[in-house]
């Protein structure tokens, strides 16, 4: 039974969810976002599988690349010109 009226209203449970959601809209996969934060592909399965748990210095890693991420898109390529 569907009890939310719009999808604003739909709430990630936890960390491995929102993990998950994070890799799919960046368009990576395991093994790509596994590059981009500096750790093996078995172990983003390992996550999203709830195998072991989200650390805070994993954390910290995608928050490190998301940083990054960020600021390459925001230079402004032509501000050398």
């Amino acid at each position: 039974m569907i009890t939310v009226d719009k999808l604003n209203e739909i709430e990630i449970e936890d960390d491995v969810e929102r993990l998950i959601i994070l890799r799919k809209r960046l368009n990576l996969s395991q093994y790509q976002f596994a590059q981009a934060v500096g750790v093996s592909s078995s172990y983003i399965g390992q996550v999203e599988r709830g195998k072991i748990h989200i650390t805070n210095k994993f954390r910290a890693r995608i928050n490190d690349f998301l940083k990054r991420e960020k600021e390459m898109y925001e230079k402004d390529i032509f501000s050398n010109f």
